[in-house]
């Protein structure tokens, strides 16, 4: 997985630099975050609010009202009744980001939804099991203008397909460099 993580960094400095020509183009952006992640159905049964980092690497139209990016997050969360227990999510999700308005806005909306995996594992005690598995996640949030960067604030929800499903709703605010 921290291969994965890298990639994610790779992608977001590559893009951000081939998009850092003229206007009419695409243009890349890099930022990171964090935040709570509250678990939902069995999985909130069973494991606490929990806390994650974020990491988002993306490009986005001469508009800025399309774009993609790639979000690389990790999250642990405490087991409500078993003491030295805890799940631990460490993954990358593919998202397309519809932000409608202009891209010169102070304050601008978004939606994003996507794909990509989750490595699970958890933990009691010495014992460790892991597995990664497929996810998609929907979401939206907002970009707030600050000069040469902008505040994000986000929530989505996120479902990794373990047995049960590991779903949550992740709730995040960070800093963003580029882009529209």
């Amino acid at each position: 997985m921290n291969r994965i993580l890298r990639g994610v960094l790779v992608a977001g400095v590559v893009a951000s630099v081939a998009a850092s020509g003229a206007e009419a183009q695409a243009r890349g952006y890099i930022g990171f975050g964090g935040g709570v992640s509250i678990p939902t159905g069995e999985f909130g049964d069973a494991f606490g609010t929990g806390w994650l980092g974020q990491v988002v690497a993306g490009i986005t139209g001469p508009t800025g009202v399309i774009g993609g990016r790639v979000n690389g997050t990790f999250t642990r969360h405490s087991h409500d009744t078993v003491n030295d227990a805890s799940v631990k999510l460490l993954g990358a999700m593919g998202d397309l980001v519809f932000s409608p308005g202009s891209g010169e806005a102070k304050l601008r909306p978004y939606l994003l939804g996507g794909v990509g995996v989750q490595n699970v594992k958890e933990e009691v005690g010495a014992l460790e099991v892991s597995e990664t598995e497929l996810a998609f996640n929907f979401g939206g949030g907002v970009n707030i203008a600050m000069g040469g960067m902008k505040l994000f604030i986000e929530g989505r929800w996120l479902s990794v397909r373990t047995d049960p499903s590991a779903n949550m709703h992740p709730l995040s605010i960070g800093l963003r460099f580029g882009g529209n």
